[in-house]
Parts: structure tokens; C-alpha cells; sequence
């Protein structure tokens, strides 16, 4: 993919742990690398299909002086935050921030962080079956966009029946494609915040919610930990899952069955009839 480099900027602020560094301040030096198609913008002028390096230096610059962070990992991490927000072309960011005055009081050239962020997109599954049904799953998407992140396609809402052997009420249930930069950890992460801040109470295993947000694909990355498993394990299981789905993603591949959604729906159907 095409790339901007903006390389050293310098700017003076006063980021640090000790107070000596938040009352006399400091130099920092920012480099990036910023991915994003230049075709637009090079063959028909397109000033608003480029990112114009002048104002974003200032932007950084100002981004960089409102705030006085304990460590420089959170300066860099917010500056890449605030370029994603500003500028929704850019895909991939590879930003450095040096510290070349840190206070280490040893030969040193400069010590410095670098945070490396793409977007990706992933899938998913909203699901419930208490209070308003409909109302719940658009406070979910709108919580979701409030934290950035963009919803690219939405499913039809299917009424469908509860799955697990859990006697309660009929589920409405959704899926939804989005884009994010965040990391697949951290999305999922971002999910189960919504799911309490919306008042969901785990109490009966597959019984009944007034949220459910499951994190179905991440593009085709393949993780099993203790706090994440991707896929998600059951959705070649789950026609609630992927009735939705395949509505909007018909031809994706499951990364690991090696099969498009409509082939899984199809074989689901076929064995339950």
C-alpha cells in the first residue's frame, strides 16, 4: 500500500514520571509511517483523498502539548487514536516517539516506542431477548460506533428461538460487519464493557440477556487463548449465527473449516432437516 513518512518531528512538552520532567519539559521526536491508496488523490488532485503532512504536524503537535501523560506509551498510542479518528483513508500507522532527553543518566543516544495499528475488519453477533429487543441491539451498535469504531454492514433483526436448553424468551439477533484498528484482544474487550454498561448480569449459562455481543472473525486470524478463542467455536452450530451472516457475508471463508458461509448454512440445514 502506498505510504506517507513523516520522520522527526520535534515537539517540546512535558510527558514523564518524574515532576522535574512535567515542570521543565522535554523534546520528543515523532516519526510515522502512514498507509493508505494515493491513486485518488494523484490522478485527479484530490486534496480530500490525501492527508495533507503540514496540517498534521500541527495536529500532532497540538494533540501532543494538551496533555501531561506519566509515559510515553500513552502519548504515542493516543496520537495514533486521534490520526484514525481524523483521517478515516488512513489504514495502516507505524508510529515511533522518541525520547532523546530521558533521564537515565547514562550514555544514551535517545530511547524511544513504536505502536503499529491496521485496520482490520471482523464480524459480529448480536443477540436479545429481554426488554426491548430491537432498542437493545441499536443502544449495542451505537455504543460501539461511540467508540470508534465503524459499522460497515448490518444484518436484518431474525427473531429466532433460545439455543443452549435454557427455558426463556425467543431472541432477536443480528450481525454486523465493522472495521476497527483495535486488536482483537482489545475488541473483545471493548464488547464485554458495552454488555455491563448495558446492564448485562451473567447468572445462567446460555439463559437469558439483555445483551450479547460475540466476536465471530477477525478477518482470517485464528487465536486460542484462555480469554479468546477465534473463531468462535460454535458458529458452524449456531443458524442464528449464520442465517445473519451469510445475509451479508455470503462468500466469506471460514479460516479454519476452509468454507463460505453459505456452504456452512447450507450444511446445518440439510442436517437438521
Amino acid at each position: 500500500m502506498d505510504q506517507l513518512q513523516i520522520k522527526d518531528l520535534e515537539i517540546f512538552a512535558y510527558h514523564g514520571l518524574f515532576s522535574s520532567e512535567k515542570e521543565l519539559g522535554q523534546k520528543f521526536v515523532v516519526s510515522a509511517i502512514l498507509s493508505y491508496d494515493m491513486t485518488q488523490a494523484a490522478t485527479d488532485l484530490d486534496l480530500t483523498a490525501s492527508v495533507h503532512y503540514g496540517e498534521l504536524c500541527q495536529q500532532w503537535t497540538i494533540w501532543f502539548q494538551e496533555t501531561i501523560e506519566d509515559l510515553i506509551e500513552t502519548v504515542a498510542y493516543k496520537l495514533v487514536e486521534r490520526t484514525f479518528e481524523t483521517y478515516p483513508l488512513v489504514q495502516e500507522i507505524e508510529l515511533e516517539l522518541k525520547k532523546p532527553w530521558a533521564p537515565v543518566h547514562l550514555p544514551l543516544d535517545t530511547c524511544s516506542v513504536t505502536i503499529h495499528r491496521r485496520k482490520q475488519r471482523a464480524f459480529i453477533a448480536l443477540g436479545s431477548n429481554m426488554g426491548d429487543k430491537q432498542a437493545n441491539l441499536e443502544q449495542a451498535i451505537d455504543k460501539l460506533r461511540a467508540q470508534g469504531i465503524h459499522i460497515l454492514k448490518e444484518s436484518s433483526v431474525l427473531a429466532t428461538e433460545p439455543w443452549g436448553g435454557v427455558e426463556q424468551d425467543s431472541f432477536a439477533n443480528q450481525v454486523i460487519e465493522v472495521e476497527t484498528w483495535l486488536p482483537a484482544p482489545v475488541l473483545l474487550e471493548t464488547l464485554l464493557a458495552i454488555e455491563s454498561e448495558m446492564g448485562r448480569v451473567r447468572e445462567v449459562h446460555w439463559g437469558p440477556r439483555l445483551i450479547d455481543l460475540d466476536l465471530l472473525f477477525v478477518e482470517d486470524q485464528i487465536i486460542y487463548t484462555d480469554e479468546l478463542i477465534l473463531p468462535h467455536p460454535y458458529i458452524a452450530e449456531r443458524l442464528f449465527v449464520l442465517e445473519p451472516l451469510v445475509e451479508i457475508a455470503p462468500h466469506f471463508i471460514h479460516p479454519i473449516l476452509k468454507q463460505p458461509i453459505r456452504y456452512l448454512v447450507d450444511q446445518l440445514e440439510q442436517g437438521n432437516a
